[in-house]
């Protein structure tokens, strides 16, 4: 298989989970929906889609990559990984990045397990 058809599989199938993504119910707001995701220190980073708070100027615009506040909590449903942020933010994780990016999320459970948590909201 050439790379060009290759690649053109791999849009393909990142934008049919995006669909189904979007078509799930989370149980409340979605703030913005991850393809390309891993996590490193504590926060995910990955390309946007269908963020909230997008506007005009394009900030957080369809394509951009974005880092997200520190990640609380996370649960995988319907075969995606919800992640809830110190911000009160609720992203979906579509996709991880290909090198590493679900062994980051690994990694950050294994943390948040052994007690290990984010940045404190308030230092002393």
């Amino acid at each position: 298989m050439s790379s060009t058809k290759r690649s053109i599989d791999q849009a393909r199938d990142v934008s049919d989970a995006l669909l189904r993504a979007m078509g799930m119910s989370f149980g409340r707001e979605v703030t913005a929906y991850l393809t390309d995701a891993y996590l490193i220190s504590g926060c995910c980073i990955g390309v946007v889609h269908r963020h909230v708070r997008a506007d005009v100027y394009g900030r957080f615009q369809d394509g951009h990559r974005v880092r997200t506040s520190d990640v609380l909590k996370a649960h995988q449903q319907g075969g995606f990984w919800a992640l809830f942020t110190a911000t009160g933010s609720l992203y979906v994780i579509v996709t991880f990045k290909e090198d590493g990016g679900r062994l980051s999320l690994d990694w950050l459970l294994a943390q948040r397990a052994k007690g290990i948590h984010a940045t404190p909201v308030t230092i002393q």
